[in-house]
């Protein structure tokens, strides 16, 4: 897994995830969410607090 490269606050939800690299035409956070154009992008300053999303980076070494 990739570093991530940015973040993103789902609709509808409150944790801020981190976002790999897209490899498709599809984006997907680092817990397996997928993306949609009415999210909400926050630059990688911000603190991941998915927990999901810390987890997989902890398990890659990645830093959140």
């Amino acid at each position: 897994m990739t570093q991530p490269t940015t973040r993103v606050r789902l609709v509808g939800t409150d944790p801020i995830h981190a976002v790999q690299p897209a490899q498709s035409a599809a984006v997907f956070t680092t817990c397996g969410s997928i993306t949609c154009p009415e999210d909400r992008w926050i630059p990688d300053t911000e603190p991941v607090t998915c927990t999901a999303c810390k987890r997989a980076l902890a398990k890659t070494g990645s830093q959140p």
